[in-house]
């Protein structure tokens, strides 16, 4: 096996000497390249020197209009505003720029320019063109020196971003309270009486009406009336309602008779005869009796003889009645008169009014009229 040969090591003071050599030997190389070539080598110079100023002396920054970017441009300028100069970005009077014009320049800067643009405000009758940027009604008012009171209200709301040619209404509003008073009608409780006659009653104690204080809240928009409601109510004195007593009874004794009735009620009674030849009653030229007119038929609306009977169940009266108070065919108890059937009807009997059948017309001069005559309407006859 063959063995490497040896090298003696080269000693360290000896290596530091040849490179510096070389390193001297570069040196002057590059001197003389200079001196053969200066304007090349002063050309480089001059690039490289540029090269540094623009890369490190200048500032890109980013323009936007209205929130839109419109240009990136790299400056040598100071501030915002010789940024927008060199970029031939007209400003108008009212256009706001953010930063500052007079802010100095960093890279990587966003310049915002928000456009102005009029806007009218009309408020207390009169009208005022704005130039503003994009900003809220609240805030343009507020800047105008516009004072809202604490109902005061515009259109649009006050939350509203405006734009182009908006129109403000700044509407006052104005709250007017005034008093009002009002009766409280009383009501009526109704109980039973079981002493008392079915269809009768009384009063047990009257009503008194009332009294209701209001506040009252008037609104007025631009000094015209628009709302009126009522905010509060203070009743001032309670009413007082009637108690009435309402019959229930249905029964009454009459002769050792107990009898049932459906109601009782209060009339004013008068009294007729037939007309007939024999009662005597007046007939005039054209041959109308005074009693039942013309053509007495001696027979009632329901066709039963016109015959005064005796007030007995067997032969009781005949009446005349209103339908629609008492019906036909009906079987009464008259106080005063005993039992009666109203078996007629008369043009003047309306409402709580009875004509009292008679046979002879005598009896009906001398009966005249005879008011709150208590009759009782039966059941089962």
């Amino acid at each position: 096996m063959k063995s490497e040969p040896w090298h003696r090591p080269r000693p360290v003071l000896q290596s530091f000497f040849t490179g510096t050599h070389n390193f001297t030997r570069s040196v002057r190389l590059l001197l003389s390249f200079c001196r053969r070539f200066p304007l090349t080598v002063y050309s480089a110079a001059v690039f490289i020197l540029t090269a540094a100023l623009y890369l490190w002396g200048g500032s890109t920054v980013t323009i936007c209009v209205d929130g839109n970017p419109v240009q990136t441009l790299h400056t040598f300028g100071r501030t915002v505003e010789e940024a927008l100069s060199e970029a031939d970005l007209e400003l108008q009077a009212h256009d706001l720029v953010s930063p500052a014009p007079g802010s100095h320049l960093m890279t990587g800067m966003t310049i915002n320019i928000a456009r102005a643009f009029p806007v009218t405000v009309t408020a207390d009758s009169s009208v005022t063109e704005i130039w503003t940027t994009p900003v809220t009604v609240a805030e343009l008012l507020e800047r105008e020196g516009f004072q809202l009171g604490p109902w005061d209200r515009t259109e649009p709301a006050e939350d509203t971003f405006l734009t182009a040619r908006a129109e403000i209404n700044l509407i006052r509003v104005e709250k007017v309270y005034s008093t009002r008073k009002s009766v409280i009608p009383y009501g009526e409780i109704q109980r039973g009486n079981a002493a008392l006659d079915r269809g009768m009653s009384r009063v047990i104690s009257g009503g008194a009406n009332g009294l209701l204080e209001e506040l009252v809240e008037i609104t007025y928009e631009n000094g015209v009336e628009v709302a009126r409601k009522v905010v509060q109510r203070t009743v001032l004195q309670e009413p007082q309602h009637r108690i009435v007593e309402r019959g229930e009874n249905t029964t009454l004794e009459r002769g050792g008779r107990v009898l049932k009735f459906q109601r009782a009620l209060y009339v004013t009674a008068t009294a007729y005869c037939p007309g007939t030849p024999g009662s005597g009653c007046p007939v005039d030229k054209r041959g109308c009796s005074a009693c039942t007119g013309a053509n007495p038929s001696g027979r009632t609306r329901t066709g039963v003889p016109a015959v005064q009977g005796q007030g007995t169940l067997q032969s009781p009266r005949i009446v005349a009645v209103d339908p629609r108070v008492i019906p036909l065919k009906s079987m009464l108890y008259i106080e005063g008169f005993g039992f009666a059937r109203a078996e007629d009807t008369g043009g003047a009997i309306k409402g709580n009014r009875i004509d009292i059948l008679f046979d002879k017309h005598a009896d009906v001069v001398g009966f005249g009229v005879k008011r709150g005559i208590k009759v009782y309407i039966l059941t089962g006859y």
